[in-house]
């Protein structure tokens, strides 16, 4: 506890410097020990923006350049969470995530990949639209999963957490802007498609691939577009065939190379 302390007064002073974010993260740190932390800022549906970021093992943000910028985020909870302005808190990635997203080629294509095998976020909007986000993760350096325990402490600190991050940013809520790109709508998806490989998509065939890549099940993008199960399972074979693929696996191999570019 007197650690704990100790590191909320450190981020205290640090607000409105450029020490913030290091304080911040060794305070969380004493609150739910984690492998690595990533902070990043989304605004609308235009690329996110990295402020921040600590590994103590493997280097699970080597990617982030190369594919959550430019594509990968579009598919994940957190920014999802943050297009439906979910309320401020802390969450387990799969409280905020689709039902089936661990078993989606999204989840084993990246997460897999960069090593990370539990996260909890701090999430935080600021404004109509933009949410603050704080991402701590379990990986290989420690080879264990955040417990329930550990949850609890850190819940503990939630107003404080959110306390010190609102007066942050009041203090300095513009930070330099990046390149954005286009948040991938039915439309745009469906002539990148066509462009790129001649198929011609419906308007709901599209939306009904992008909700199975972000790892939806047919009951779960029924409920979310108030259509029957069934009808679900029917425009997923005709998106299948359209596309000529059998699996998810090639339905992500033939739309993913389009999310950066629609």
């Amino acid at each position: 506890m007197q650690s704990q302390l100790a590191q909320a007064a450190a981020a205290l002073e640090a607000i409105d410097s450029p020490s913030f974010w290091q304080n911040m993260i060794d305070y969380l740190h004493a609150c739910l020990p984690f492998d690595n932390a990533i902070v990043i800022i989304f605004r609308g549906d235009s690329q996110p923006q990295i402020l921040y970021r600590r590994i103590s093992g493997p280097d699970v943000f080597q990617h982030l350049e190369e594919l959550y910028l430019p594509a990968a985020f579009l598919l994940d909870p957190v920014y999802h969470f943050h297009l439906n302005a979910g309320a401020a808190g802390i969450y387990r990635l799969l409280d905020i995530a689709p039902d089936q997203f661990i078993r989606s080629h999204y989840y084993e294509w990246y997460y897999g990949r960069i090593g990370i095998t539990d996260e909890v976020s701090v999430l935080l909007p600021l404004a109509a639209d933009t949410t603050l986000t704080i991402s701590m993760g379990k990986d290989s350096s420690s080879g264990t999963m955040f417990g329930a325990r550990a949850l609890d402490d850190i819940a503990q600190h939630e107003p404080m957490i959110m306390a010190l991050l609102r007066r942050h940013w009041a203090m300095r809520p513009q930070y330099p802007a990046t390149s954005t790109t286009a948040h991938p709508a039915t439309q745009p998806l469906i002539v990148g498609l066509r462009e790129a490989s001649g198929i011609e998509l419906t308007s709901r065939q599209a939306e009904v691939a992008l909700l199975i890549l972000r790892g939806h099940s047919s009951i779960s993008i029924a409920t979310l577009l108030g259509i029957a199960p069934t009808t679900v399972k029917v425009f997923r074979r005709q998106l299948y065939e359209r596309c000529g693929v059998s699996s998810q696996a090639e339905l992500f191999a033939k739309l993913f190379p389009l999310l950066g570019t629609v």
